[in-house]
């Protein structure tokens, strides 16, 4: 099981190629009729999270250095990775229990470990929103550095929505935070480059929070690369966890990593936890999965998930669009076309179908041309009753002014009739 306050898991000068394995499935089940994989295969996720543990688990002297920072008490150890160890802590002052996370061991520690968590301390210094991990304190213990911050109980993303049973809806109003959360984060000038579900961890209460920005790259607000210990992977070099990565960060194109490139994986991620797989294959050697991932366009999610209607596929196949241009440029115009599915309205995804936005259009607006109808025809019965009783030499002129009025109501109601029509051909149009 993934922990929420572990490392990427793939190291980030290192590429390794990893042995085929099945592909790993978030709401497996036998009914799908997979087949079963040999003793010999490692998934490609367990695999890069072996090798960290290997590395790791030689440096790190446990839980008795981390009994040494002052003000708290550990508890238990929560995760132990390949940057360090993270333990569950109570603080002495407080009583409240908090996450420490402690760096492995200064002598053999490498010099872009010391440089990735000092930034992933600045990185978290930097943020304030309810749904991204706060920080509280840092320093250093027995020359080991360490920080601390928020403890969220709770599940990993997909372990919450899977014991939960959440349904569309539900999955897409959770979806709409955590998308905020990166957005906002983005706005701070942070690119998390690790988004994936054991990075996000949920309450019991529902609340979706950020984790892990390890691998974060650091820009001014204004776009420009910050200087800095934030240009830490050479051209060519993979960083991320790679089955939630975009096609420019999986083929390693630093230069290229912006804030889409973090909508792809928010992409992936949505894609999952609405069908319980991934977009495409993200098992085998890493050329062919780069490759997928780079290439292979993702069947849509309602093939997989009759809940899913046409204008949701829309949604998560731009976010996973191969082209940067073509994706939702930022986290919030993502959750914002989500917004507008809950809310009815016509999203931006197809702003540019007219059959699509005439449909949404005559479906809104449907209430208000019936009842401009009905009101029509009230005001001829009034004007009926109103004329009736008038003296008989102005019998013609209101049986000329009755006709008058019962044709402009057979107008409306004919024109009311061929609106009905229109909207039932639009919802039997097979493809939008």
């Amino acid at each position: 099981m993934d922990d929420p306050y572990e490392d990427g898991i793939e190291d980030e000068t290192e590429m390794v190629t990893l042995p085929p394995a099945p592909e790993p499935a978030l709401f497996e089940t036998p009914s799908r009729g997979d087949p079963p994989s040999s003793s010999g295969e490692i998934g490609l996720i367990e695999a890069a999270r072996m090798q960290a543990q290997h590395r790791s688990r030689p440096a790190m002297r446990g839980v008795g250095m981390a009994a040494s920072i002052p003000g708290y008490t550990i508890v238990r150890e929560l995760h132990r990775g390949g940057q360090g160890v993270v333990y569950l802590a109570r603080q002495e002052g407080t009583g409240r229990q908090v996450a420490i996370k402690l760096m492995r061991e200064g002598a053999l520690a490498r010099q872009s470990d010391r440089l990735r968590f000092e930034r992933e301390i600045q990185v978290l210094a930097q943020l304030n929103n309810p749904n991204i991990v706060t920080i509280h304190d840092s320093g250093v213990a027995g020359g080991c550095g360490y920080y601390v911050m928020d403890y969220i109980a709770g599940r990993t993303l997909d372990e919450y929505v899977r014991h939960a049973e959440l349904g569309v809806e539900e999955i897409l109003k959770l979806f709409i935070k955590v998308c905020h959360a990166v957005n906002a984060a983005h706005l701070r000038g942070v690119i998390h480059r690790d988004i994936k579900p054991s990075n996000i961890r949920v309450t019991p209460e529902g609340e979706p929070h950020v984790l892990d920005f390890g691998l974060a790259k650091l820009e001014s607000v204004d776009g420009e690369a910050s200087a800095a210990p934030t240009q830490m992977t050479a051209t060519g070099q993979f960083v991320g966890s790679l089955p939630w990565a975009s096609p420019e960060q999986a083929r390693g194109e630093g230069a290229k990593i912006d804030v889409r490139t973090d909508v792809y994986s928010l992409g992936v991620i949505l894609y999952e936890l609405l069908t319980g797989r991934f977009p495409y294959k993200v098992n085998g050697p890493m050329a062919e999965v780069v490759d997928r991932i780079a290439n292979e366009i993702p069947a849509r999610p309602g093939t997989f998930s009759k809940p899913i209607n046409s204008e949701l596929d829309t949604i998560v196949l731009k976010a996973l669009s191969k082209s940067r241009a073509q994706r939702y440029q930022t986290p919030g115009e993502f959750a914002r076309d989500i917004e507008r599915l809950l809310a009815g309205q016509p999203i931006e995804a197809k702003r540019d179908n007219w059959r699509y936005m005439s449909r949404k259009i005559l479906q809104r607006y449907w209430a208000s041309v019936a009842a401009a109808g009905v009101v029509l025809v009230a005001l001829v019965v009034v004007l009926w009753g109103a004329f009736g009783g008038v003296r008989e030499e102005g019998a013609a002129e209101l049986r000329t002014e009755n006709a008058r009025l019962r044709e402009e109501l057979e107008a409306a109601q004919q024109e009311n009739a061929a609106l009905r029509d229109r909207v039932k051909e639009l919802e039997g149009t097979g493809t939008d």
